[in-house]
This record gives structure tokens, sequence and C-alpha cells, in this order.
């Protein structure tokens, strides 16, 4: 066992070659589009938001939520958000997300998929990197798309698996006072958005 554990040791501080970056030109940027809708507090507290919400429904119900969630996001990548302010529609649509899941989890499914495309929406415009090869372009954003789909899913996973490993009254409760945190901090953020004064 002490054989091993000085072969280990060996190995570790060893002169051996390291792998900084990837071998696959272009890969990195995969990995900083899938970071990315993790990047900003209203990208983030959408994404959490959309999974603690689409994981109150059967799953039935939430793969409507998913589709919806991945075109929008589609949609915001080739189409963009206008004139409209990301980050205040964004902080806008987690407040609806996080309030429906906090009060009324696994009901109204309209509101809770429109309130998810919006999102979506909203994070597709902030993904599109700045202009670059295309491969880099198409290698970020594909990471972009993954990310924001793959956030919400594993939530909605792992939220799926903790209610059917414990039964109590209490998980569900647990989930919902996340939601309604989440909700409340979106809200709070909306408001200073919305009372920040306009940058000339």
């Amino acid at each position: 066992m002490r054989l091993r554990r000085l072969g280990w040791a060996a190995l570790a501080v060893g002169p051996t070659p390291a792998w900084a970056h990837s071998p696959v030109p272009g890969l990195e940027g995969f990995y900083i589009g899938i970071l990315h809708p993790f990047s900003t507090p209203a990208q983030a507290l959408m994404v959490v938001g959309a999974g603690l919400l689409i994981g109150g429904y059967a799953v039935r119900e939430a793969r409507w939520a998913f589709v919806a969630l991945c075109a929008a996001i589609f949609g915001g990548i080739f189409f963009g958000s206008g004139a409209l302010p990301v980050d205040t529609v964004l902080f806008g649509a987690a407040f609806v997300a996080c309030a429906l899941a906090a009060l009324m989890p696994g009901r109204l499914i309209g509101v809770a998929v429109l309130s998810v495309a919006i999102g979506g929406w909203m994070i597709g415009a902030l993904s599109v990197p700045d202009p670059g090869p295309l491969r880099d372009l198409l290698f970020t954003l594909s990471g972009s798309v993954v990310g924001a789909n793959l956030g919400p899913l594993y939530i909605f996973g792992i939220r799926q698996a903790i209610q059917e490993r414990f039964t109590q009254p209490w998980v569900a409760i647990a989930f919902r006072v996340a939601a309604a945190w989440l909700g409340a901090i979106s809200l709070v953020m909306l408001a200073l958005q919305m009372a920040a004064p306009p940058v000339a």
C-alpha cells in the first residue's frame, strides 16, 4: 500500500507534459458556451428558476416547456432581442417562473411555457458571441444552447429523483421555498434594473 502511494506521488510530481488547452481547435469555445448561461445573474436566475418550475410538472407536461425553451433559445440566437432590455426581461421572466413554482407548482402550464420561452429567447439573444471565425462561433453557440438546456434539465431530473426517493411533504415544501427565495431575488433585481437611471 505504501509503495502504491509513493508511485502515485512520483507520477503527480513527475516532469510530464501538461495539456492546458483542448486538443481539438475551437473546442474550448464549446465549454465557454456551456457556462455562458450562468455568466450573469439574470441568466442564472432564469435557468435555475426554469428548472424549479418545470420540475413541478409531470414528464408529459414538462416536455412542452423544454420544447418551448429550446425553440426560444434558437429564436433569440437568430432574431435577437430587438430593442428590449434583455436583463430586465430576464429578471421579470425569472420572477414569474419562480413565483409560479412557489405558489402553484404543477399548475398553469401555459403560463409556465410562456415564461420559460421568454427567458429562453433572451438567453439566446445574449448567447451570440462576438464576430470571428465561423467554426469558433458555431462551437461557442452550440455550447450555449447545450448549457441553457442542460441547466433546467438537470434541475428537473434531480428534483424528480429526490421526490421519488423522499416522499415526505417537507421535500416539496423545500423546493417551493427555494423557488420563493429565487423569485424574491429576481424581483429585487428587476426593481433595481427599473430604478436605474438610463445610460446616456
